[in-house]
């Protein structure tokens, strides 16, 4: 597998992965005003929550390593990681990793943890960027976080863990620039480029944004497309001066259907994936984000996403099969392409909001059949 410039490597599909794509995404089109339509998809976007995917990354790391595991072989591939932060990073493993051994889906706070993982596991530059996409099911190498930075230097590189602690302490005092001047693209152009530590320390120190300055492009697309909702909703209150915040809330209402609060439901009671739920945009966080004020990196690609379906869509016709096939291609390449030009994860149908969003797509009705299901997980 090879890596474009652009940080953007091909997500291989195993046979799991194909069965999603042919079943749940790319089957038979699906009629909205059947309920048992929409509750398979959202059965099996469940299965798919159910699945430990970082241990099943593990697991295929230390078996390609020399020691063979699956899965549900916790105990011994605890036994294993521990080893490998002692002799590897020279330091024990960190108590919030040995959660994620024993099943606790990794949050995303804290990024070193992520990267320091995947050093214990040997694996290179590529591979990282894999399993960041696959098995954290979040995006490699945000290079505008002076972190991510040194650790995409450091494996690109092949540098060993020793120099990444180094280029961490030296870069930690690092001051965040006041205006984001220089893109994601070229800044990763840069850091391929650069194989020299001193000058790579020079350039990040003129390069690491904070939150608000990261994402720039994202932000950029987001308000076009919110523009771009909102001149639809206009074509109907067209005799009405609507106000900002009812402006808003009716954005919200026309991509989720509802005005959306979460569910405070258990985990055990949830009838949609907390993957899909978590991070869905309100009208608070869209203001947040129109405003340029801090937004996580779920909460804007989700929320990306559900624009360009929604703008899609509507415009779209999907009368028959063959016409229903064709427009989830051109939005599955448009989408993609997006996402990928604005440092996200590219699809990746095992994720459970990427996969019901597909799942929608492929439907007599997109629009309405994601308030279908988002409405199912409010009863």
């Amino acid at each position: 597998m090879s890596i474009s410039r652009d940080n953007t490597p091909e997500l291989q599909r195993d046979d799991f992965t194909e069965y999603i794509y042919d079943v749940t995404c790319f089957g038979d089109p699906i009629n909205p005003e059947n309920a048992e339509d929409v509750a398979s998809g959202i059965s099996r976007a469940m299965e798919l929550e159910a699945r430990p995917v970082l241990l099943e990354g593990v697991a295929a790391m230390l078996t390609q390593l020399g020691v063979a595991c699956a899965a549900d072989d916790i105990e011994p591939m605890l036994t294993e990681v521990k080893r490998r932060y002692k002799e590897i990073l020279g330091f024990p493993c960190p108590r919030t990793v040995q959660e994620w051994i024993k099943g606790t889906m990794p949050g995303v706070t804290n990024r070193r943890n992520h990267y320091d993982l995947c050093y214990a596991l040997e694996m290179d530059f590529q591979q990282t960027a894999v399993f960041f996409q696959k098995h954290y099911l979040t995006m490699p190498f945000n290079v505008k976080s002076s972190v991510d930075a040194v650790f995409m230097y450091a494996l690109y590189h092949k540098k060993s863990y020793s120099a990444v602690t180094e280029l961490l302490e030296k870069s930690k005092g690092f001051v965040s620039q006041e205006n984001a001047h220089t893109s994601t693209s070229q800044i990763i152009s840069m850091i391929l480029d650069i194989d020299d530590d001193e000058k790579f320390l020079r350039y990040l120190s003129e390069h690491c944004y904070n939150n608000e300055q990261q994402f720039q492009l994202a932000r950029s697309i987001i308000s076009e497309e919110i523009e771009t909702v909102r001149s639809i909703l206009l074509r109907y209150e067209a005799d009405r001066i609507l106000s900002p915040e009812r402006l808003g809330s009716l954005t919200i209402e026309a991509l989720l259907g509802v005005k959306y609060q979460g569910s405070s439901k258990k985990s055990k009671d949830r009838k949609l994936p907390k993957r899909f739920t978590e991070s869905l945009p309100n009208d608070v966080t869209l203001g947040k984000i129109i405003k340029g004020d801090v937004a996580s990196y779920d909460l804007l690609r989700k929320t990306l996403m559900l624009l360009k379906f929604y703008n899609f869509y509507y415009e779209a016709e999907n009368t028959d099969p063959n016409t229903i096939g064709g427009n989830l291609m051109d939005f599955y390449e448009e989408l993609n392409g997006v996402l990928i030009s604005c440092g996200f994860a590219q699809l990746y149908v095992r994720h459970p909001f990427d996969c019901l969003l597909l799942y929608c797509a492929n439907s007599y009705d997109p629009i309405d059949t994601l308030y279908c299901v988002i409405q199912n997980g409010r009863n």
